[in-house]
């Protein structure tokens, strides 16, 4: 049920005027937080003014913030001009995880060959540290969870590396609902993550890539089945059998 603009949390500490950009900054990570961590709920009106009023800025932060999280899918802009917290979108979801199975693996399969050792100290230390976060500290786990991402595709050029970074990060909602709903999640990730680590940690690519491509589709799916189980997650399944595919074909082209 849609909240009104008077029900929005309003105990914030105001950010300096004098600084718009880091304004910007401030109120776009607050908001984002609130939506993640459920305080703003789908369907929720935004006003510029009362967010303006709540941050000590004047609006144009404001909507600068809020064009940001339109853009990760956070928010909407209806017809006359209001905003609202989107709604979770079993599509959005979809394609999403489908971008990512097919850039992803791709810069995994690009990143590994390049990785130093001192890379895979780094990763294998990420690791570790979501193990030992896991059901403990969520912001802590999520940080080190997009650094080990982050290591595993840092070689596949800037303009690749951007754009899987924003559709890791617009996930992170649906990253987030898929823990809160299923017990299993860290159990199944961990497990997910390590043969990630384990094959880039043996300069094997093709497994890593693997492995990436794997992993995120079972979350997708996972999630799916939870909160939509009469819908058929093609867009997801297509993406993986695509990669996978290319994948052995170029094995078995390499053999050749």
């Amino acid at each position: 049920m849609a909240l009104p603009p008077s029900d929005l949390p309003s105990e914030r500490t105001p950010v300096s005027r004098n600084r718009e950009r880091n304004n910007t900054a401030a109120i776009h990570g607050t908001i984002r937080d609130e939506i993640l961590s459920g305080q703003l709920r789908g369907g929720t009106i935004l006003s510029q003014v009362r967010l303006a009023q709540d941050f000590g800025v004047s609006r144009g932060p404001v909507r600068e913030a809020l064009r940001l999280l339109q853009r990760e899918g956070l928010v909407e802009a209806e017809l006359n001009r209001r905003v609202r917290v989107a709604d979770f979108s079993i599509a959005d979801l979809e394609q999403l995880y489908a971008m990512r199975i097919l850039n992803e693996t791709l810069s995994v399969t690009c990143t590994v060959p390049r990785l130093s050792k001192d890379e895979l100290d780094d990763i294998g230390r990420m690791l570790t540290e979501m193990d030992a976060l896991a059901g403990v500290d969520m912001d802590g786990w999520e940080a080190a969870h997009r650094a080990f991402h982050h290591g595993l595709v840092a070689h596949a050029g800037s303009r690749l590396l951007s754009l899987v970074e924003d559709l890791s990060d617009h996930a992170e909602r649906y990253r987030r609902a898929y823990i809160a709903s299923d017990r299993r999640a860290f159990l199944s990730g961990s497990a997910d993550h390590r043969q990630i680590y384990e094959a880039a940690n043996r300069a094997d690519a093709t497994g890593a890539g693997m492995a990436t491509a794997e992993h995120l589709a079972r979350t997708a799916i996972t999630l799916i089945g939870n909160r939509a189980p009469n819908h058929d997650p093609a867009l997801v399944r297509g993406a993986l059998q695509k990669v996978l595919g290319g994948i052995r074909g170029g094995l078995a082209g390499s053999s050749t």
